[in-house]
């Protein structure tokens, strides 16, 4: 989830200023973007208001081949 990073700072926010935007601790924005773990529908919902972006553009990429 690098691409929250990459949004986050974007919008010039640290990642404390994310968390509290979106009421999780920082701890748990640090693991997004590095792929720990993943938001619920329901944060990334929130991240893309927040992040001015597609609800999409945060969504991981398909590791399959489309033949």
């Amino acid at each position: 989830m690098n691409r929250i990073r990459e949004l986050r700072k974007t919008q010039k926010l640290s990642q404390q200023d994310l968390a509290t935007k979106i009421g999780v601790d920082r701890s748990t924005i640090a693991k997004w973007e590095t792929g720990i773990n993943n938001p619920r529908t329901n944060k990334l919902r929130q991240l893309a208001d927040i992040l001015s972006c597609p609800l999409e553009a945060l969504l991981p990429e398909s590791k399959t081949k489309h033949i």
